[in-house]
């Protein structure tokens, strides 16, 4: 199974992902676009599935073909 530089593996990459989407739909949700708790868990997002792409070659893939 493939592991991330900080030994997480992809499937727990996959795991926060999905957590940390369904946080920032629920505070979004709640508290309106704008709000700063939404932007962090946005950023927050951002990050994982950057980490997510760089993991599986993703976006490589994508330009190569």
């Amino acid at each position: 199974m493939p592991v991330c530089k900080n030994s997480v593996t992809l499937e727990k990459l996959i795991e926060q992902i999905r957590i940390s989407r369904n946080q920032m739909q629920q505070l979004w949700d709640e508290k309106g676009y704008t709000d700063e708790e939404v932007l962090a868990a946005s950023i927050e997002l951002d990050h994982l599935l950057n980490e997510y792409y760089n993991v599986t070659g993703f976006l490589k893939a994508k330009i190569i073909n």
